[in-house]
């Protein structure tokens, strides 16, 4: 998604930080194939090669970037309106380490949130640092 894509480039100009730096991130998977596109839209690995990442384990706890350990947006009821501030909370007790079972092990802190909005037209992309 083209919006997901300069949200993206623009988070990380703005921060500093680059895709490889991530160690945690919450992405819009409002459907299964959205997560895959996030991480090709994040740059989190190259176009046509989010489905390689997911099946290598590379977004799985202990993962260099771990995504929505916390079950994504579906596993909350993809609450509309609230999908945003649920994902910038479990960001901050991931970088608090008040996550419980599914904390992921940080080494730089640094997370970060994505959120699409409508039909794709809008998307939105921070970073957070502790």
């Amino acid at each position: 998604m083209r919006a997901a894509r300069e949200a993206a480039a623009e988070a990380y100009r703005k921060s500093g930080v680059t895709p490889h730096d991530l160690e945690y991130a919450t992405v819009h998977d409002c459907f299964t194939i959205a997560e895959i596109m996030a991480y090709e839209d994040l740059g989190l690995v190259e176009r046509g090669k989010g489905g390689t990442l997911l099946r290598e384990g590379q977004t799985e706890r202990g993962a260099k970037t771990a995504v929505n350990l916390f079950g994504g947006l579906k596993a909350k009821g993809h609450p509309l309106g609230a999908t945003g501030l649920a994902m910038v909370y479990e960001v901050v007790k991931q970088l608090r380490e008040e996550a419980g079972i599914v904390q992921q092990q940080f080494r730089n802190y640094v997370a970060l949130t994505h959120n699409v909005g409508g039909t794709g037209h809008y998307a939105y992309v921070s970073v957070f640092r502790r």
